[in-house]
């Protein structure tokens, strides 16, 4: 038997009896600061974050090869898509090896790859607790076995799920990392937030009685109350979504679970709406009974279990326009990479103050990753979206990930989607889903557009229908180009059939306004062409065009950028400006009364 333990106040490894124990000094070869354990009246525990872990395991002469055991006494505070506790894996797209512990935003997993079910370059198998979710900053008993035919998965002595789809020796390679305290292969690093009081692997699969008496012995930790080194802060400060003539959504994530209150007031003080909600970290209100076009402070104040405050400034909304009202409304997209960039598209567009903004996709770099929310996104979007609502369509980075829909609030079904807004209808379409005649979203989208009666009509989804740029579509340097995206090209009968006046999309980073197009060729607005607009300039590495202009280019541009638009009446005026606030295309679209 080969087994390594974290006891409850050092570090240290067995090997069939012998024990080793690290002190500081020495910890650093293992990528790991001095280690600092909770105290005793919370159950010690290693503490663990994104400083100090993973704990790189060198010797991989530990792992299991026919069974295995791991058993961890752990407490999770940041909850995350891919956590994990202690692993040894590659998973990249269709190649998968080895196995890891971990955890998702509510329960435990497991994932292993065997020999037994290889496809050629690995296959894992995951599973989750199911309905044994685990609590904030509460211990934890995890046990996961493999005996060569079953893997199996307990949460505090019972047996949560089991499945016997791998077989045979476990499967592992080279490139995967041996860690402690994180989620990590060759391309990823998810880093445990929690504590951890005891590891244990071991190279046989123990039967479920002594997984109970393993809980037994410690079970009194189960008891304890939560516990965080984490102090109450905003992880995601304010902000708006789906904006309706009486209502806002007002989301918001704090470090530790807090109760929350928000109080909207009129800005005359005429009219006010109090909101509350219970525990939680993520926190998304839904304020109604509010009044058409009018202004409204709004503040949030939140308290944790221990009785601490935090309130937010006084922020401010103005509630969507009436079909008489005139409004502005700023489109970007792909804000994924450079977050200074972001900041400075961001920050031009709340100079403009518009009503309005809509976002083509690609939010983030990987969806998955909610540091790329937290740490990228939500921090750079500030203060335009605390003050302006945002309505986002899915990109291909945001790999329709769970927190995308966690954190958006969109009308049904959220991954495609119509609002009103003033004399206007947004048609926000998912091109990462199919679009194919008789494809359920195709169905939606031409019911939806028959049943419009606004005076405006836009189109936003991620992919363009139409691109002039030198790559995506074929390399334009030496072959043909689709000249846009397939799947998406199938909504193109669909907004000329029935009057869409723009189609945002985001994707190709650069800026491109078409021709109107109407039947494949270049047609008066007037007439009904359509124009495409390429708002990809959010943050993203910039891309290249054709070095052939196409039949339908206009106006190109290599620039971080937006697109302003004002409406008023019968009258579009619309202007790109790039991301230092120079005007740099303009165009104008009136209809007849």
């Amino acid at each position: 038997m080969i087994s390594f333990v974290i006891l409850i106040g050092s570090l240290a490894f067995t090997q069939s009896g012998h024990v080793w124990n690290f002190e500081p000094k020495s910890i650093s070869q293992y990528n790991m600061q001095a280690p600092v354990f909770a105290e005793a009246d919370v159950g010690y525990g290693l503490i663990c974050h994104a400083e100090n872990m993973p704990l790189a395991i060198e010797s991989k002469k530990l792992l299991p090869i026919k069974e295995l055991t791991i058993s961890a006494w752990v407490s999770i505070e940041e909850p995350r898509r891919w956590g994990g506790i202690i692993g040894c894996v590659q998973d990249d797209n269709d190649e998968e090896y080895g196995w890891v512990l971990g955890y998702n935003e509510s329960q435990f997993t497991f994932g292993l790859s065997t020999v037994g079910a290889d496809d050629g370059n690995g296959h894992m198998t995951y599973v989750d607790s199911g309905s044994k979710t685990y609590g904030y900053g509460t211990w934890h008993h995890v046990v996961a076995t493999y005996d060569g035919n079953t893997l199996r998965l307990y949460v505090d002595g019972n047996l949560a799920n089991e499945t016997s789809e791998q077989s045979g020796n476990i499967l592992y390679n080279d490139s995967s990392p041996f860690v402690l305290g994180a989620y990590t292969d060759a391309n990823e690093n998810h880093p445990l937030d929690g504590r951890l009081a005891q590891i244990s692997l071991e190279s046989r699969a123990i039967p479920s009685s002594e997984v109970a008496q393993l809980y037994d012995h410690r079970k009194e930790l189960s008891a304890l109350p939560p516990w965080s080194d984490t102090t109450l802060n905003w992880e995601v400060a304010p902000y708006l979504n789906w904006p309706t003539t009486n209502a806002m959504s007002v989301s918001f994530e704090t470090t530790v679970p807090t109760t929350a209150t928000l109080i909207a007031t009129r800005d005359d003080g005429s009219h006010s709406v109090s909101m509350a909600s219970s525990l939680h970290t993520f926190h998304q209100l839904r304020v109604t009974d509010l009044e058409q076009n009018k202004k409204y402070f709004y503040v949030v104040q939140v308290t944790d279990s221990n009785g601490e405050t935090l309130k937010s400034e006084q922020l401010s909304f103005r509630t969507a326009p009436g079909a008489e009202d005139s409004f502005t409304f700023v489109a970007l997209g792909d804000t994924q990479s450079q977050a200074d960039v972001a900041k400075r598209v961001s920050d031009l567009a709340y100079m403009h103050r518009p009503n309005l903004v809509v976002h083509a996709g690609d939010l983030v770099d990987t969806g998955t990753v909610k540091a790329d929310w937290t740490g990228h996104f939500f921090p750079a979007m500030q203060p335009l979206i605390g003050r302006v609502p945002f309505m986002p369509v899915l990109g291909n980075h945001e790999q329709d990930a769970k927190h995308y829909y966690d954190y958006m609030h969109l009308p049904e079904p959220e991954m495609y989607y119509s609002f009103d807004f003033g004399n206007a209808e947004f048609f926000m379409i998912d091109g990462n889903r199919k679009l194919h005649e008789g494809s359920e979203q195709l169905k939606w989208l031409e019911t939806a557009l028959k049943q419009s009666n606004a005076n405006w009509k836009f189109a936003v989804l991620h992919q363009p229908p139409y691109t002039s740029d030198s790559n995506d579509y074929g390399d334009t340097y030496l072959e043909t180009s689709t000249r846009g995206d397939p799947n998406v090209r199938h909504i193109i009968a669909l907004l000329e059939k029935y009057g869409v006046d723009i189609c945002f999309s985001g994707h190709v980073h650069d800026y491109e306004r078409t021709f109107p197009i109407l039947d494949g060729k270049v047609i008066p607005t007037d007439n009904g062409g359509v124009v495409y607009v390429t708002t990809a300039g959010g943050g993203g590495y910039l891309e290249h065009f054709d070095p052939t202009n196409t039949w339908f280019g206009h106006k190109k541009a290599n620039y971080h950028h937006l697109v302003y638009v004002a409406i008023h009446g019968n009258q579009l005026e619309f202007q790109a400006i790039d991301e230092h606030g120079n005007l740099f295309d303009v165009m104008t679209i009136e209809k007849p009364n």
